[in-house]
């Protein structure tokens, strides 16, 4: 018996006299190994395997009150004192206090047996992946790599007090790498096969790191602008996933009305779409239900730029009277996560590049922190932003991008591209750029 279903079994007595609970408990096995200004295994990344349970419970109490809690490695031990602890937490919340119908959760693979031989056996792969990508960045002129790789081992409990038990292994495996303090990648998987291939992903960012060593000057002057699927994601996931949350729509913090949900209000271009699918076999951010019992699967949130539904856990679908939705994986960047942004005859990432002229290619951004979401008006800090000419790279300028990202999603000339490496588009747009 693992730690996470014993702390489950535990609990779910413990709890039997409550009007209703529900539970995630996770045992999680991982190793990890990282490079710091080219020293592998340096003395802030060494290398680390470890073991830990972790989880969350919400209880609704008698008098219909409730709790949050979390679960650790300890709870088992503590549990009786936790229990008192949480209940003395105890607050009134109407719309959250509901346990889910028991519904049967979507059979999703999620587990890659070579994996979990890696962190209980041989971590031996680890060690490869990570020389590899110090080996292709050196290739390509870097001096200075920074880089990590790990892999999981999970077992995932959910259970709630209307007879949910779901109990199922999953994999992940990370890679990311930093060329020159510059420019940086990361792809996140759960098979084995994450690990292959990583000279090519890493070489993307080693040209840039190259261009990024000689500064051009740029003018200030409207032109065009290309997000890489990096940077776009950290628009998407900014503007468009925080006006979608439905704890936003319901209580004014969106841009979006509820009333614009059920009419389906037009919002983006004709041909742009929004959708969260978090049952994407061996996906990065698939599961096979919610924490709260709801079932993975594919809802859309904008369809042909008008809008669907809101991202809704069953408090706020309560308060909203609509169906409760998966939800993104949290932690992850929004493609990653289950969150897409498509538009319809996608160009190819290559073929946008090759055929850009007089661009700024921007794969990161400072003080989107800073940003109001709401409004989609950005004005934002790109330390190397690569100039490109004629498909090839002129070097690169520290310059300020501004615009509205929402109106963007309503322009004809936005263009959007897919790449072979990430799940979300890099997206040209027209900004104002001071150099």
């Amino acid at each position: 018996m693992s730690a996470a279903v014993e702390t489950a079994e535990a609990l779910a007595r413990r709890l039997s006299e409550a009007r209703g609970w529900r539970l995630v408990a996770n045992s999680v096995y991982s190793v990890d190994v990282g490079m710091d200004d080219n020293k592998l295994c340096g003395h802030y990344r060494p290398p680390r395997a470890a073991g830990e349970v972790a989880g969350s419970v919400f209880i609704i109490w008698e008098d219909g009150t409730v709790s949050r809690g979390r679960i650790d490695s300890k709870t088992l031990a503590r549990l009786p004192r936790d229990i008192e602890l949480w209940r003395s937490l105890a607050y009134r919340d109407d719309d959250a206090a509901h346990i889910a119908e028991l519904t049967p959760p979507t059979q999703v693979e999620l587990f890659d047996p070579r994996v979990s031989d890696i962190v209980t056996d041989d971590a031996g792969p680890v060690f490869e992946a990570i020389s590899q990508i110090a080996a292709a960045a050196r290739e390509g002129g870097a001096d200075v790599v920074d880089a990590g790789v790990g892999c999981s081992a999970v077992e995932t409990v959910i259970a709630t007090s209307n007879g949910l038990w779901v109990k199922y292994p999953e994999t992940s495996v990370w890679c990311s790498w930093s060329i020159d303090k510059t420019m940086s990648g990361i792809r996140l998987g759960r098979d084995r096969e994450t690990l292959a291939g990583l000279a090519r992903a890493v070489s993307v960012a080693g040209r840039l790191a190259l261009a990024a060593r000689v500064r051009v000057k740029v003018d200030a002057r409207d032109m065009r602008v290309v997000l890489t699927p990096r940077a776009a994601e950290s628009f998407i996931g900014h503007y468009l996933l925080h006006n979608m949350l439905g704890e936003n729509v319901a209580e004014g913090r969106s841009r979006y009305s509820l009333e614009q949900f059920r009419e389906g209000s037009r919002v983006f271009r004709s041909d742009v779409s929004l959708v969260i699918d978090t049952a994407v076999p061996m996906g990065p951010g698939s599961y096979l239900c919610t924490s709260e019992g709801i079932p993975s699967g594919r809802a859309v949130l904008v369809e042909g730029g008008q809008l669907a539904a809101p991202i809704l856990n069953i408090k706020y679908a309560r308060r909203c009277q609509m169906a409760p939705t998966p939800i993104p994986a949290s932690g992850m960047p929004p493609g990653h996560a289950g969150l897409t942004l498509r538009a319809e005859n996608m160009e190819g990432w290559t073929e946008l590049l090759s055929g850009a002229d007089d661009v700024i290619l921007v794969d990161s951004v400072l003080g989107m922190h800073t940003q109001d979401p709401t409004t989609g008006n950005f004005s934002l800090a790109v330390p190397d932003g690569i100039v490109v000419r004629e498909g090839q790279y002129a070097g690169a300028a520290k310059v300020v991008i501004s615009g509205n990202f929402m109106s963007a999603m309503n322009e004809a000339d936005t263009r959007f591209a897919l790449s072979d490496d990430d799940p979300n588009p890099g997206i040209e747009l027209m900004c104002h750029v001071e150099g």
